[in-house]
C-alpha cells in the first residue's frame, strides 16, 4: 500500500507520463481511501495553474 508522500508523488507524475496498471492500481485504492489525497488530487490542477503564472512572472514589468 502507497504512503501520502508515495501517493501524492505519483499524482503529479501522472501529469507528466502515464503511471503503470500497478501504480495507476496503488495509487486509486490509496486515494479512494486517503481524504488528504483525495483533496491533493482535486487541487493539483489549480496547483499547476499557480506554478505555471509564477514561473511566467516579470518581476519588472516590462512587456517587451
Amino acid at each position: 500500500m502507497l504512503n501520502c508522500h508515495d501517493a501524492t508523488f505519483l499524482l503529479s507524475q501522472r501529469q507528466e507520463r502515464e503511471l503503470s496498471i500497478s501504480e495507476r492500481t496503488n495509487l486509486r485504492l490509496h486515494v479512494t481511501m486517503c481524504r488528504g489525497c483525495t483533496n491533493f488530487e482535486r487541487q493539483l490542477p489549480e496547483i499547476g495553474k499557480a506554478v505555471r503564472a509564477f514561473a511566467s512572472y516579470d518581476p519588472g514589468g516590462s512587456d517587451t
